[in-house]
Order: C-alpha cells, then structure tokens, then sequence
C-alpha cells in the first residue's frame, strides 16, 4: 500500500462519521436501477469500496444478498450497523477474500479513483473478474479527468486534510476493462456529479464478464 493511499485510507478512518453524514442522500438511483437490470432477485452483490453502507442498505432493500469491503474499519463499522444484514470485510482490492465466480454483480461506486496508479487499479479489475460468476456484471463509477493532470491531491472541505485522486479518461477505462476481460455494455463520460458540483463530472461503464 502506497504512502497516499494509506493518508486516504487514514482520512476515511478519522472522518468515518462525518462523510457518512455528508453522503448519506447521494444515492444514484438512476444508475443503481440500470445496474441491477442485469440481476435477478436474490443475486449476490459485491459493494466494493463500501464505505458506510449507503448503497449497501439500497440493494440489500431491493432483494440482493449483500456483501462490502472497505479497508477503513471505522466505515465497516458505521455499514454493518445501517445493514446488519450484509456481510462486511476489511479487504483489499487487489486480493478479495473470494472464491472464484462468487458474486452475480460487483458495484464499485467512486472505489477505484483512490488506488495510485494503473497497475494497481488493473490488478483490481482483474480480481474483480475472478470473483464474478461467467456474465456477471460490474458497474464502474470514476472521476473523469478534466485537464492535463492524471493524479491530483484534493483538500478535502470537510477536514482540511489532503487526499488523493486518479482521474481516468473514457478511452483508458474502455481499454482497462477489455484487458480485464470484460464487455462492454455501457460507457460514458461528462455523467453529472450528484453533489451538484459543476467541476467534478463522471465516467459510468457497465461491463460483463467474458
């Protein structure tokens, strides 16, 4: 684990409380409706990089078995309180605590931006292919990058602390995910940020595994 990914890590640890207060209504339901389209009731889903349980408590309410991972224990803990049904582990992307083709579906909402560099977000869409079952789905959710920079460390409003982004491009994630071993089903850039934030846009991909 890299030095700005364990600040994050860290970050999330110390402010586990407040962002899950600040990120409890930004629920996508538009995109959680398009994703769980490729789901049948009862599916087993993977929240990874669950935080607080926020989208965890969304399915587990729709009819899915509900698993998360994160690596902060503080947002484990606050997630297994909001969803006492699902199943939270504190695990790594890049080594899921998961037999192969277990999960129906991998939900991996604002996850991935965090990791420092490409190889490490490849391992994670490489483990992520070896827990979901032949014609999974995954949904992708990244921060989109806007100008020349590829990484950026943003001062957060809340605390003041620095944290660490990657920031991707629509292409770059098309190529990630087809080396992967995934098709894909859907991609966009420009999706608006929930927050409302004009500056922040989005890249949304849906992709099954081959």
């Amino acid at each position: 684990m890299g030095k700005y990914f364990s600040n994050v890590i860290q970050w999330y640890e110390d402010n586990a409380k407040t962002y899950a207060k600040a990120s409890e209504d930004l629920v996508n339901k538009e995109l959680i409706n398009r994703f769980i389209e490729y789901l049948k009731n009862g599916s087993k889903v993977l929240d990874a990089g669950c935080g607080p349980g926020r989208d965890s408590k969304v399915f587990y309410d729709l009819g899915f078995n509900i698993f998360g991972v994160d690596l902060s224990s503080n947002l484990l803990k606050i997630a297994s309180q909001k969803c006492p049904q699902g199943i939270f582990k504190k695990a790594d992307f890049l080594s899921l605590p998961f037999n192969d083709k277990y999960f129906d579906g991998i939900w991996a909402s604002a996850s991935l931006l965090h990791l420092e560099n490409i190889s490490d977000v490849e391992k994670a869409l490489s483990e992520f292919n070896r827990v979901l079952k032949k014609d999974g789905i995954l949904c992708v959710l990244v921060k989109q990058q806007m100008g020349k920079e590829k990484t950026s460390i943003v001062t957060d409003s809340l605390s003041n602390h620095d944290r660490f982004f990657q920031w991707f491009s629509k292409i770059e994630i098309k190529k990630l995910l087809k080396k992967s071993n995934f098709s894909i089903v859907s991609l966009e850039d420009n999706y608006p940020d929930l927050a409302g934030r004009k500056e922040v846009k989005w890249i949304v991909g849906l992709a099954k595994k081959n």
